[in-house]
């Protein structure tokens, strides 16, 4: 049988096409290969950019039981009604810790009256340290301020009602969401804010309230210091 040259010729064409296009395509494969092996590395820098910082620093727990919602949340309501009765009705501890502090305060100042006469002309006020201590400011000489602090600190019971004072108003106002709590007054300010002297001035009741009520303060003038003195010297939340 006689074989058409031309067809041999085409036939091995083809052949060796197929066989240059195999070899290219081997040869693009270990190309590419090669070039995935030769990609950097992913390499971490420690001044690379960060993700920002949340806006609260504070861990937020969050339960979705519903028990445990509704305690917290009748925790949270008792612990309001609670302050507002401490904070601001004259039988919550605020008010009688002031009270207290009435009674011995009088007998301390017709005392000193006696040695010290000016102090009635004097600009002067107490202020309790975060160590309880009574600390006197205002426009006095240094004699006059330590006999004025040794007789303040020397009164046990009008330390106890100071202190008292400040403890109660630390405590409750922490529970409270209205009035004086939008105020920030902590333990490291408390001392620059409030003047005892200018408190117990201020509320000091009259005879008619006295003997009406059988307080030696008023609480009304008594929480309308309070925020007075707030007001002034103490900065908003």
């Amino acid at each position: 049988m006689k074989v058409n040259s031309n067809v041999m010729s085409a036939a091995q064409h083809v052949a060796l096409s197929s066989q240059n296009n195999l070899e290219l395509s081997q040869h693009d494969k270990a190309e590419k290969l090669n070039n995935i092996k030769t990609l950097p590395t992913d390499v971490y820098h420690q001044d690379s950019l960060q993700d920002p910082k949340p806006t609260y620093d504070r861990p937020v727990s969050i339960s979705s039981n519903e028990e445990a919602v509704t305690k917290s949340l009748d925790k949270a309501l008792d612990d309001i009604a609670l302050a507002t009765v401490h904070l601001y009705t004259p039988s919550g501890t605020l008010s009688q810790s002031v009270n207290k502090m009435s009674k011995q305060f009088e007998g301390i100042m017709s005392d000193l009256h006696k040695q010290l006469p000016q102090l009635a002309n004097t600009d002067w006020g107490i202020a309790i340290t975060e160590s309880g201590e009574l600390h006197v400011t205002g426009s006095l000489t240094d004699d006059e301020r330590t006999l004025v602090e040794k007789a303040l600190n020397s009164n046990d019971e009008f330390v106890a009602a100071a202190n008292d004072f400040k403890s109660s108003y630390l405590k409750y106002i922490d529970m409270e969401v209205r009035g004086w709590a939008k105020y920030d007054v902590n333990e490291d300010n408390f001392s620059q804010i409030f003047d005892l002297k200018d408190i117990l001035d201020s509320s000091k009741s009259d005879e008619h309230f006295k003997k009406e009520w059988g307080y030696e303060s008023n609480w009304m003038k008594l929480h309308e210091n309070i925020s007075q003195q707030l007001s002034s010297k103490a900065s908003k939340y």
